[in-house]
């Protein structure tokens, strides 16, 4: 027993050592002339409590330079001291300015911490020759994020737009990549995103790589030769190749640091006890009790932003999820009718009479995209919705950001942002019932609030439990307790018990396939978006190794 306390009391001293320094959030914009220069914004949502500065690499530059360093916090501005940074300086020197170390090949950018705490930092500089032009076409390969990071990142967005004139970037003159991290990249309404699923670890980083159409810019940098090298060199050893040999060995090369374990032990700690929200959002990080009352006045969008950004170490909302829960929903309000399946009796098609269902935009959109799939007899049958999106991956990939942004939206029509992803007081009491209706419906059977309650709002809750991923589970509880109730609920939809259960199963299924295929079809070698791959990158330009508070 002492030997395991003993331990114990070690493992808390090495998480306590990872949690001096954690990055929340970073968002990262960058706009890009006709020239190929770039104007890079950095947001770090950080907390810590150790080091007299933050600094990034941003290195491996060759004809590309970096100058212009601009730092401010709560709109003040710090000093910039230009190239005369000093890492000896001390801590109280170095609070509220900022500054470069040149490198051999580039810079480390500097800035005090300050005081210890939360800090969010926004960080501007210029980079010149980001975009560079070849024979055939202009590009980047750009490391954004550098390994080796003395903290670990819960979430990073990348947004690279066009401060010019120019055609509207698609997939028509736009080709992108990603390495280093799980999650993906893609071009969605003019712009290229790429944006982690995951928490980065010590090996993480983001490299991008983005191939233009000959003739939008005019690159002052000009390397001559065929783009496709460049891009064969970053997908050696990636799992957009046959050979994803590559991504095993950044994955075992991460795995040989102990900061890697560190930070995921951490995490792990964290998340078993409950401290996994941003506080940010819900004024704290660990929710308990209920909430039986349907949350943020039914808005579902609203609930999609706050489950996919409120994670404080990775989305907790599959995309999958709203698409089923607005199956599921049009289902329960008539507007879509259930019908047997004549060829399986767990499976039931969807029949989209309906000519619309809503004037939002986003749901319309997916209800369209469903009823074209279901071909002229408007019976969306086996395989109809899946081999459609298969088709028009794009609009399905982009659609459940689509519905995060709606959801943003909503919080800042109420009022309930201080700035976008910070909640006022009372947007945080808002927000936190969401988690609150989770938990209610997780612990449905052990609720001392619990009751049948309306059929008009079970019809809400099974349709919330699928955005939550438990609506099986909350089905079969609400079946066990109230039989007859349940009857009732399946008879409104217009089917019987056995018919509401493959219903809900099939909402699950149809969305979880069509969402996958969609993103297999999105994440291959021809640069039309998707997932990215962990491995692979080479050839890339800036980056570095480390950074951090140090």
């Amino acid at each position: 027993m002492k030997r395991f306390l003993a331990v114990l009391a070690a493992i808390t001293v090495f998480v306590g050592a990872a949690a001096r320094q954690y990055v929340n959030n970073l968002d990262i914009k960058v706009v890009v002339q006709r020239d190929g220069s770039a104007t890079v914004t950095q947001v770090w949502d950080v907390e810590l409590n150790e080091g007299t500065e933050w600094y990034i690499p941003v290195e491996n530059l060759g004809p590309m330079t970096v100058s212009g360093l601009e730092v401010s916090e709560n709109g003040t501005s710090f000093s910039s001291v230009g190239n005369s940074w000093n890492v000896s300086w001390s801590r109280s020197r170095k609070a509220w300015n900022c500054g470069m170390v040149p490198k051999r090949d580039g810079a480390e950018l500097c800035w005090g911490i300050g005081e210890y705490g939360r800090h969010v930092w926004t960080v501007r500089f210029l980079l010149t020759g980001l975009v560079q032009g070849y024979d055939d076409a202009d590009a980047f390969n750009f490391m954004f994020v550098p390994p080796g990071m003395g903290a670990g990142i819960g979430h990073v967005r990348l947004t690279v737009v066009p401060g010019f004139d120019c055609e509207p970037w698609t997939y028509d003159n736009t080709r992108v990549w990603a390495f280093g991290f799980h999650g993906d990249i893609n071009v969605r309404e003019g712009a290229v995103v790429a944006e982690s699923s995951e928490s980065f670890g010590y090996s993480s980083r983001l490299i991008a790589l983005v191939k233009y159409s000959k003739g939008m810019f005019a690159p002052s940098v000009v390397k001559g030769g065929a783009v496709q090298d460049l891009i064969d060199k970053a997908l050696d050893g990636s799992s957009y190749g046959e050979d994803g040999a590559g991504a095993w060995f950044f994955i075992l090369f991460g795995l040989c640091f102990i900061g890697f374990f560190i930070i995921m032990i951490w995490i792990a700690i964290a998340a078993a006890l409950g401290y996994k929200w941003k506080k940010a959002l819900f004024g704290k990080t660990k929710i308990e009790g209920w909430y039986r009352d349907i949350p943020l006045e039914g808005d579902i969008f609203a609930a999609e932003y706050l489950l996919a950004k409120g994670g404080r170490f990775s989305s907790v909302a599959p995309a999958q999820n709203i698409i089923g829960a607005m199956f599921l929903r049009w289902i329960m309000d008539g507007s879509v009718k259930v019908q047997a399946d004549p060829s399986s009796s767990k499976r039931v098609n969807l029949s989209f009479v309906a000519p619309g269902v809503s004037a939002d935009a986003v749901e319309e959109d997916l209800y369209q995209y469903a009823k074209t799939a279901s071909g002229a007899n408007l019976l969306l049958e086996k395989n109809e919705f899946e081999n459609w999106s298969k088709k028009n991956y794009q609009k399905i990939t982009s659609w459940p950001d689509r519905a995060v942004t709606r959801g943003m939206e909503w919080f800042r029509q109420k009022g309930y942002f201080v700035r976008d992803g910070v909640c006022t007081d009372e947007g945080a009491v808002q927000a936190s019932h969401l988690i609150e209706f989770r938990n209610f419906l997780k612990d449905f059977t052990i609720s001392n609030q619990r009751e049948a309650g309306e059929v008009k709002m079970w019809k809400e809750y099974l349709v919330y439990a699928q955005l939550f991923g438990i609506a099986d589970k909350v089905a079969a509880q609400f079946k066990k307790l109230y039989p007859a109730e349940f009857s009732e609920l399946a008879r409104s939809a217009g089917i019987d018990d056995a018919t509401l259960w493959h219903t809900i199963y099939w909402s699950n299924t149809l969305s979880s396939r069509s969402w996958n295929t969609a993103v297999a079809k999105a994440g291959n070698v021809n640069g039309t978006g998707g997932h990215s791959s962990f491995g692979g990158g080479g050839g890339f330009s800036g980056g570095g190794f480390g950074g951090g508070a140090r």
